[in-house]
């Protein structure tokens, strides 16, 4: 999986998050970059924030740092440019909210996720269709603090809105694992598996909700 997809779990080529149409062209160019080379696209992206103070080209910029394993410096370019647009952008704030808070999952920092994926939810609450990618994420960094039962609710808001969604079917299930809610977890399992039958990472979480079932304790991984 590529950097880009890891940082930009929904939405990064929406239409209203790119500007006019020579300015996408450009950011989509550096965006390609990035993942052949990094420190090149960095260099590029500060060469056209130089020259056009564009937002985009600060964006890339600090997208091409995270590639280059530079989570947290990225993820704080990228939160200072959530707080620098427009608030009624609530679409490309959230996006920015969404990509830095990737980015400190990315550097295990889940309270520094947690936060700004709850900034990227505040601002989305009038567009609840976009809430459930953002509710995953901070699910995750729950998760990643052991905060088994936020995470849950996280997950079944998510669900409420977006049923058939076999990441936050498995994810759920994993939160109730750990929580010893095995017949729940089995079947939030199940019902992953039936979604995408051929994705193996349902069938883990299956194998380890049946595991444990059987021993009696939550399998560890």
């Amino acid at each position: 999986m590529s950097m880009i997809a890891l940082i930009l779990p929904f939405a990064l080529l929406q239409a209203d998050a790119a500007p006019a149409s020579g300015a996408g062209t450009r950011f989509e160019q550096c965006l390609a970059l990035i993942d052949e080379d990094p420190a090149r696209a960095y260099e590029e992206g500060m060469a056209w924030a130089a020259e056009a103070q564009s937002m985009q080209a600060y964006r890339c910029a600090a997208m091409a740092l995270i590639a280059q394993d530079r989570f947290d410096e990225g993820a704080r370019r990228l939160q200072s440019l959530a707080s620098a647009v427009n608030p009624e952008n609530t679409a490309l704030r959230s996006e920015l909210w969404s990509q830095a808070g990737n980015a400190w999952l990315l550097a295990r920092e889940p309270g520094q996720a947690r936060s700004v994926f709850t900034r990227a939810i505040a601002t989305m609450q009038s567009d609840p269709a976009q809430l459930p990618d953002l509710l995953i994420d901070r699910a995750r960094a729950y998760a990643m603090e052991r905060e088994w039962r936020l995470a849950e609710e996280d997950l079944s808001r998510s669900l409420d809105i977006r049923p058939d969604n076999a990441l936050a079917l498995r994810l759920r299930a994993a939160a109730r694992l750990q929580q010893r809610s095995f017949d729940l977890a089995q079947s939030d399992a199940l019902a992953a598996v039936r979604i995408e039958p051929r994705n193996e990472e349902n069938t883990l979480i299956l194998g380890d909700v049946r595991e444990s079932i059987r021993i009696g304790a939550p399998v560890e991984r």
